[in-house]
């Protein structure tokens, strides 16, 4: 079964161009409508030379020219944070319930923007209940999910990953199987000889798969040099979360690949 319903982020940003690139793409390889959040942030975090609908008025034009070129069904969401009580990240996790999935853009610390919280892909991943498409801030992506890697470690998380990932999975070239044994193990090596790959075949999918032990290099350093020695165009992965000063946040790998990503990433938590 194919995604039917997609939720994308758009905002005035420059990072909104290639994130509505990508999400424009998976929509018609999906054949699915394609909708639009836009939030209208407080008046205390919003630049005072732009007044805010007229912002929200040049951020729909730009998504409906764009999406109608496309020939897509599309909807237009708006909210505005003082009428609803929900700021964006909120917003953008209570809309997602209703979607199949999320398309948002990886922070670009370099380029701050008040009115988008730095933890938005995180918070999205870990709050919204579906998949979430990271896109990295630099860069244009003309493919998507040719050749994917399938990041397996096992658990809900990597089983969570996997499945959501399927309709997109069905359309890929190869699919690469990796997992690799970090510094402190995991239920994929040491407990149970069950094979991932096994069950990918079931679905005649052009399956290859590696496994590997991490040794001085991270998990995340892993992960990117592949991607980037094999020309992965998607990486899937479970969102691993841990417990830090009573907040959830995500574990080590997720955290690094938000930080330095060079394609894009389907997470799931």
């Amino acid at each position: 079964m194919n995604l039917k319903d997609i939720l994308v982020h758009i905002d005035n940003r420059p990072t909104c161009a290639s994130r509505l690139a990508v999400a424009i793409q998976l929509a018609k390889q999906q054949d699915a409508r394609l909708s639009g959040l836009y939030v209208i942030s407080h008046p205390y975090y919003a630049p005072h030379h732009h007044p805010p609908q007229e912002l929200a008025a040049e951020a729909k034009g730009h998504f409906e020219r764009a999406v109608e070129q496309a020939g897509l069904e599309m909807e237009w969401i708006c909210v505005d944070t003082v009428m609803s009580g929900l700021d964006l990240p909120n917003a953008l996790n209570l809309y997602g319930h209703y979607h199949d999935l999320l398309v948002v853009s990886q922070t670009d610390f370099d380029a701050p923007d008040r009115t988008i919280p730095p933890t938005l892909p995180e918070k999205a991943i870990l709050g919204s209940g579906r998949p979430v498409l990271v896109v990295p801030y630099a860069g244009e992506y003309k493919t998507l999910g040719k050749r994917t890697m399938l990041a397996w470690r096992g658990g809900p998380e990597s089983s969570r990953a996997l499945h959501d990932a399927l309709p997109l999975l069905r359309h890929a070239d190869s699919v690469r199987v990796i997992s690799i044994q970090g510094r402190h193990g995991d239920e994929a090596y040491s407990v149970h000889d069950a094979d991932i790959c096994e069950h990918l075949q079931r679905y005649g999918l052009p399956i290859s798969s590696e496994k590997l032990s991490a040794g001085e290099l991270s998990v995340g350093d892993i992960l990117l040099n592949r991607c980037a020695d094999e020309g992965i165009d998607l990486l899937v992965m479970g969102a691993f979360s841990r417990s830090r000063r009573g907040h959830q946040t995500l574990g080590e790998v997720g955290t690094q690949l938000l930080k330095m990503m060079t394609v894009p990433i389907l997470m799931s938590h």
